[in-house]
């Protein structure tokens, strides 16, 4: 395994942890990274959302091995130090969902079960939620529970947008499917990630977090993607299509904690709840709260703490 770097910055660091190189074929690898692994209470698999990668969750990792925990986790393929798909290194993009899900599964089973204590935890943010939500539900499961962050079960898009997504998901039949649906804001005047005002954002109300992740980007801008391809987009519909049609009561046969941002802009809170809702094994704790919950204020990331410490002593 060949070793890999975890990027620090004065406002954004977690000691104690190591990362590598994880190789997926002759050609792709993932980055993962692990901490706190002489853990006894078991491990955190802990998987971030799209165009996120693992040093933004330096904070709450750092809040999960202060309660015992070891903590892994995992770039996905084609954003953080993964291997990425598209030609365009800076754009949000995959072939297909099922690689996501093939390259989660070969991770835990060849590697994550080799180092982490048991039991496994999941916890999964957005799109990092909805994959997580397909293995947990899936034959190749191996956590024991499992907490979603504004899981991207479902997302906000309107009728006219979705025909227009089907319709533009004919070109990956031509090979075209990195087709921008939204450019990668860089500055390729002066190489660097444009600055987003944090007055137009729609994940956080608390500006310091916020900042605090601009800072590591431009500090590593090869951490960074931005924008999505026509193909990313089309494959999310279809996924959260088919969370559309699932028996939840019956899919869902261990614990989950549903962590609900009820003014989220990106993914649609009542159709997670009304899905989830479903079954028995689900726990909902609702929060007033924009999308990156972990990323909130105090007071809202103290509320989500306290019903995640309730469901995993429980």
């Amino acid at each position: 395994m060949i070793k890999a770097p975890l990027c620090e910055t004065d406002k954004l660091s977690c000691s104690g942890g190591e990362a590598y190189f994880f190789p997926i074929n002759e050609k792709d690898y993932v980055r993962v990274a692990f901490w706190n692994l002489e853990s006894t209470k078991g491990t955190i698999i802990l998987q971030s959302g799209r165009t996120e990668f693992i040093e933004k969750y330096y904070e709450v990792v750092s809040e999960f091995i202060q309660r015992g925990y070891a903590v892994a986790m995992m770039d996905w393929r084609g954003q953080g130090l993964s291997s990425r798909i598209s030609a365009n290194k800076r754009i949000g993009h995959i072939d297909k969902f099922g690689t996501y899900d093939n390259d989660l599964v070969k991770v835990m089973n060849e590697y994550f079960i080799l180092k982490c204590p048991k039991p496994y935890i999941g916890f999964g943010h957005s799109m990092g939620g909805c994959l997580l939500t397909s293995y947990f539900i899936s034959s190749n499961n191996l956590l024991d529970k499992c907490i979603l962050c504004a899981p991207m079960l479902s997302i906000r898009a309107n009728a006219l947008s979705r025909r227009i997504v089907r319709t533009l998901g004919l070109l990956e039949i031509f090979g075209l499917g990195t087709f921008s649906m939204r450019k990668p804001t860089w500055d390729h005047i002066n190489d660097v990630w444009f600055e987003e005002p944090f007055e137009e954002n729609a994940l956080t109300t608390d500006v310091n977090r916020f900042n605090r992740t601009y800072e590591l980007l431009s500090n590593f801008p090869e951490l960074g993607i931005r924008g999505m391809t026509v193909g990313w987009l089309k494959h999310a519909l279809k996924r959260t299509d088919e969370f559309k049609s699932l028996d939840w009561g019956v899919a869902i046969k261990k614990p989950l904690l549903l962590l609900d941002a009820t003014n989220d802009k990106l993914v649609n809170s009542k159709s997670n709840v009304d899905l989830l809702g479903q079954s028995e094994m689900v726990t909902i704790a609702s929060f007033d709260a924009e999308h990156e919950i972990m990323m909130e204020n105090n007071e809202i990331r103290s509320q989500a703490w306290e019903a995640i410490d309730l469901f995993l002593d429980r």
